[in-house]
Formats: structure tokens, sequence, C-alpha cells
């Protein structure tokens, strides 16, 4: 599977996320184009520790083998709904915006293997897990904007 920890795979999401603008229109969901990148980067945020989410969600999400099934396996779903506290962000200028979630991905790749902080549905991960995430969930929206 993809993971943040890849360069190349980095570039490829840097290129893509070059095609969003903030007139990009989504092909499902809610989300319209800049509230989606200040979400990515909330994401990221909680991948690096910086932005704590709580823990919730069904139980059977957080042990093995439904968790590596939804880690690494199965699709994110379109429509589903995340964490609240990951969709509050008020987007600013759109250019900073992308270019911090950019960062963000740069700095997730750089954090040393081992135990990260928890995802608010998937419980204990460590870090291989994260970058392996937000790579899904980033090609995820990208998918939902078309890039």
């Amino acid at each position: 599977m993809p993971t943040l920890r890849d360069e190349s795979v980095r570039r490829g999401l840097a290129a893509r996320l070059e095609h969003v603008t903030p007139e990009t229109k989504a092909r499902w969901g809610s989300l319209d184009a800049p509230r989606m990148i200040c979400h990515l980067s909330d994401s990221l945020d909680s991948g690096l520790g910086v932005f704590p989410v709580t823990v919730a969600g069904p139980w059977v999400l957080r042990h093995f083998p439904v968790k590596q099934l939804a880690l690494y396996v199965v699709p994110f779903p379109k429509g589903a709904k995340g964490p609240r506290e990951l969709f509050v962000a008020t987007p600013g200028d759109f250019e900073t915006d992308r270019r911090g979630v950019v960062e963000r991905m740069e700095r997730m790749a750089a954090v040393p293997s081992g135990q990260g902080p928890p995802h608010p549905l998937f419980g204990p991960v460590n870090n291989e897990e994260w970058n392996a995430l937000h790579w899904k969930h980033m090609d995820h929206h990208l998918r939902q904007f078309g890039c």
C-alpha cells in the first residue's frame, strides 16, 4: 500500500493537490475544496499529535482483523462521517492552506517509527500505519474532487 514515507508518493499527492482550486466541485459529499484542504491539515495534525482527537466509534475497528482490513484493504466509503473535531477549521488563504498540507505530509513522513498518537476510529496506531492511512485518506478526498 502506498505510504507518505515514499517520497514519490508525496510528490504525486502534492501534484494532485495542485489541481484543486477553491472552485473545484466535489463529486460526492458536502465538503467544498477549501474545507477539504483544512480537513486534510487537521487530519495530518492529528497523526502528528498536534491536534488530539477523542477515540470513538465502533469497538471492532480497534482490533485485528477488522482494523487491518479498514487500514489496508477496504476503501473509504463515499459519504462516511469522520470525527467532528476534524471538520471545524476555518479556511484561510487557499494557497497557504494547501502549502500547509504539503508541509504536514513532509513532517509526517519524517516521524520516526514507533507508536503514534491514537486515531479517532482505530485507536492505537503506529507511525507506519499513520503514514499509510494518511495516503489512503488524502487519495480518497482527492478522488472526491476529481484529482
